[in-house]
């Protein structure tokens, strides 16, 4: 069964400076509570991760389980639109046998993980990835070097090219899900 490739533009400036430590140190410590009044916070900017709609007052009864991936889940919303899925769909998996000769820093379509060893954030248990801006800049750049030199047509290529320029033009990173 092949997984669903979603991405989003993702403002990694603002994640960056206002949640990834509150985010990385609830990883290590297991404890909600920093990301729990990060969400308190910010909760009139923030959607459910899963349909995309505002929170409102009974928010807490959807996270399930309580515990940091999920209330991370929800905090992470600040800096997405849950509802603007530009992702790869099923067909992301073609694309992780691109030729590398040891250029790409993480899987371009991916990007890298958050956390640590076997302590990283992933809400919904099969993969969670972000990229920088400038981490998609030089992906883009390394797929639009194999797609010029490439003699298949390969539309997954396009797509995932189509994706990265998007998330290039609006100056933002992509936060990768499945």
């Amino acid at each position: 069964m092949s997984m669903e490739h979603k991405a989003f533009l993702f403002d990694y400036a603002g994640f960056h400076k206002e949640l990834e430590a509150i985010l990385i140190g609830a990883l290590d410590s297991k404890e909600i509570d920093a990301l729990r009044n990060f969400i308190l916070e910010n909760l009139d900017n923030l959607k459910d991760p899963y349909e995309g709609e505002p929170l409102d007052s009974d928010w807490e009864e959807m996270v399930d389980p309580k515990d940091v991936h999920q209330y991370g889940d929800f905090a992470l919303t600040l800096f997405y639109d849950p509802q603007s899925d530009i992702g790869l769909g099923y067909e992301w998996d073609i694309l992780e046998n691109l030729p590398d000769d040891g250029d790409f820093e993480s899987s371009p379509v991916l990007g890298v993980p958050l956390g640590k060893n076997n302590n990283v954030f992933d809400p919904g248990k099969i993969g969670s990835y972000f990229q920088s801006p400038e981490l998609v800049q030089s992906n883009l750049t390394k797929l639009n070097s194999i797609f010029s030199n490439s003699t298949d047509d390969s539309a997954s290529l396009e797509s995932a090219i189509e994706m990265l320029n998007e998330a290039k033009n609006e100056k933002k990173g992509l936060y990768v899900t499945f």
